[in-house]
């Protein structure tokens, strides 16, 4: 399985590398800068688009990635990712009033048919999440082609997914210490992914 993991110039996409080692030792993935991979040929299995810094407009090459992308692999967006994958089918962001910088959260999953968080109802008491973000997904602009799969303690969206393409992102940061289920999370992605090359 070949992973590319499109670089928006944040350290964490480092953190990502590494769970993607825990996960799957034989995994094989690239770090590629998100402007590059948005002009060149998708020859991967599955497409992680990485945290950054600013809104996902101001990052080089993001939403051109996501338009090429979408459809075409899976997709799993990290933070600004999944605010791209969002701003890509027609929502908005809204910024915060209290930035969540290093902050942590319980996850309430709210649709448990998304296979991402389907693992999650194993574990005996709902789990925390570590985020770094100032801007949201605005709930009222979220379209029909979008289902939201969980939100923090103040109903903020915290995960997404695509109702009939193989595309999810995370508000939240699974390669964080703070969140319990990172693993899990990135796992059941490269099973899906997976699922899809047989």
């Amino acid at each position: 399985m070949k992973i590319a993991l499109a670089d928006n110039r944040d350290s964490f996409v480092h953190n990502i590398c590494g769970l993607l080692e825990r996960v799957s030792p034989r995994c094989q993935w690239t770090v590629v800068p998100t402007d590059v991979l948005a002009d060149s040929p998708l020859d991967y299995d599955a497409l992680i688009l990485s945290p950054g810094p600013g809104l996902p407009q101001e990052m080089p090459g993001l939403m051109r990635l996501v338009e090429h992308a979408a459809g075409s692999v899976p997709v799993l967006g990290v933070c600004l990712g999944m605010q791209a994958i969002a701003i890509h089918f027609g929502a908005h962001l809204r910024q915060l009033p209290c930035p969540r910088h290093g902050h942590r959260s319980p996850l309430t999953v709210t649709d448990h048919s998304d296979p991402l968080l389907a693992t999650l109802k194993t574990l005996p008491s709902p789990p925390h999440v570590g985020r770094y973000h100032s801007w949201i997904v605005d709930p009222s602009t979220l379209p029909a082609t979008l289902v939201a799969t969980s939100r923090d303690e103040e109903g903020n969206i915290m995960s997404l997914r695509h109702r009939t393409l193989p595309l999810f992102g995370l508000q939240f940061h699974p390669e964080s210490v703070m969140t319990d289920c990172g693993l899990d999370l990135l796992a059941a992605f490269l099973r899906l992914v997976a699922s899809l090359l047989r």
